[in-house]
């Protein structure tokens, strides 16, 4: 791996287990939790404390479908989640940006980014609407 490529977590914390934080997540109702439903709120829920049962290098491991995707920098995905990040990493250009999927089949998806072992939901898309082709 090249000094310009980051790997896709931050291998300090690759053995920590999860842990989800949402003081960064966007207060805008389509991309917060204020936009779940019932139903929406429940399988958020259901992921996340699966999620949590995980270290960072087991997650990292998984396919696509069923683990973390990076965003691409410069990408519209990424720019919306750099938008909502105020961690220290930011500042020295170390960045570990992401979604993942809350069904494996479906369009609902987490956004956010990597702060030590906390993964950082900054935008939540339940119906798929974020720069989604």
């Amino acid at each position: 791996m090249d000094n310009q490529t980051p790997s896709k977590i931050d291998l300090r914390y690759a053995e920590e287990k999860v842990v989800f934080y949402i003081c960064n997540c966007s207060l805008d109702k389509k991309y917060s939790f204020y936009g779940l439903d019932k139903g929406e709120a429940t399988k958020l829920i259901k992921k996340l404390r699966h999620i949590e049962e995980m270290t960072w290098s087991q997650w990292a491991s998984l396919d696509r479908k069923r683990g973390l995707t990076s965003e691409i920098p410069e990408s519209d995905s990424f720019s919306m989640i750099d938008a909502q990040d105020s961690s220290e990493q930011k500042m020295v250009d170390i960045r570990y940006y992401f979604h993942f999927r809350i069904e494996q089949t479906g369009l609902f998806r987490v956004f956010g980014y990597q702060r030590k072992q906390f993964f950082c939901v900054t935008h939540m898309d339940p119906k798929g609407n974020i720069h989604h082709n």
